[in-house]
């Protein structure tokens, strides 16, 4: 099946606000910044800037977790498998570094759907 492109979304990395990683920087996609209206598509690249070199970081979808301790100094990242999305949901990455170390992180995300699929399922 045919993709097509949602384009790319861009987040800096702040203190956690959401209680889950507190003290630590944490990079936040929610739904306002995903704008998205498709009722599902994927994450299928992910780039990372910045970050402690030491540190590591959790991917997350809403309160559940998708990947763990990857390194995000500098990194590119191709899922093994595509991150699905649901209209509505966010996407979290928690890093393990202190958000007072001056390494502030940034994400980009690289979104797609399959038009067919929602064709199939009266979603379109």
């Amino acid at each position: 099946m045919a993709y097509t492109t949602l384009g790319s979304r861009t987040v800096k990395g702040a203190a956690d606000t959401t209680g889950t990683n507190s003290g630590n920087w944490t990079v936040a996609f929610t739904p306002d910044i995903l704008n998205v209206t498709q009722t599902e598509f994927e994450v299928y690249k992910i780039v990372i800037k910045g970050g402690a070199s030491s540190a590591t970081f959790n991917v997350y979808v809403d309160n559940q977790l998708w990947d763990t301790a990857i390194y995000p100094a500098g990194n590119s990242w191709d899922p093994q498998q595509p991150l699905i999305i649901r209209y509505g949901q966010s996407i979290y990455f928690y890093l393990s570094s202190l958000a007072t170390d001056g390494n502030q992180p940034t994400v980009t995300v690289w979104l797609r759907y399959q038009p067919e699929l929602s064709q199939i399922y009266g979603l379109a």
